[in-house]
């Protein structure tokens, strides 16, 4: 389906996917990051990565994975934005981040006779372009989510989870820089010559 032109504005659009479909990285592999990409130059002096954890259940699957889902989002943003400005600031954030589990129903006997257990994977991540006094100029946002059947144990779920993650966070990086070039394009520095980059900073919220 064709995307609508629009302004800096725009919908966050979510990837959704399957298990049965032709997985993206393995469980099994470097750790995750993005340095070998190329990143995404962005006309500000500095970028502000938000250490806020988003809120996650007593069925997330995700909160002893390491990374948790929040860090390796948190990683992507770091390893793919540069700062290549003199003015503004952009901040990063991870608005959701969770594998929640889930018991599939008695009677599907996927794994001999064990119906098992069902992992979702979602991730948002977002940026914000704000002036000096931390109005917004534009925002970018991405989402990703994909689901997998697990077998019930503890060491089954945990490698279907970090699978999991994987695959997912390989399709929000892909939306990610989608939607950061589509929305914020006035923003995007691709001209060589551009000031050198500003370091990526972190963003200390009170704790709630």
């Amino acid at each position: 389906m064709p995307h609508p032109r629009r302004a800096l504005l725009l919908l966050p659009v979510t990837i959704a996917a399957c298990a049965s479909t032709p997985p993206a990285p393995q469980g099994d592999g470097p750790p995750i990051g993005y340095r070998h990409l190329t990143q995404i130059r962005l006309d500000v002096a500095r970028i502000d990565i938000e250490d806020r954890m988003p809120a996650s259940g007593p069925n997330d699957a995700g909160r002893e994975l390491q990374p948790s889902p929040a860090e390796a989002v948190r990683i992507m943003g770091r390893d793919r934005l540069a700062a290549f400005g003199t003015e503004h600031r952009a901040r990063f954030a991870v608005t959701r981040a969770q594998i929640i589990r889930t018991r599939n129903p008695a009677g599907g006997g996927l794994f001999a006779g064990d119906p098992g257990e069902r992992l979702l994977c979602q991730l948002t991540a977002r940026v914000d372009i704000l002036d000096s006094n931390d109005r917004r100029l534009g925002f970018a946002e991405a989402s990703a989510e994909r689901t997998r059947n697990v077998e019930s144990t503890a060491a089954a779920r945990r490698a279907g989870a970090e699978s999991l993650l994987r695959q997912t966070m390989f399709d929000l990086n892909t939306e990610f820089e989608f939607q950061v070039r589509r929305a914020l394009r006035p923003y995007i520095v691709d001209n060589a010559a551009a000031a050198p980059p500003a370091a990526v900073g972190r963003e200390e919220l009170p704790r709630t």
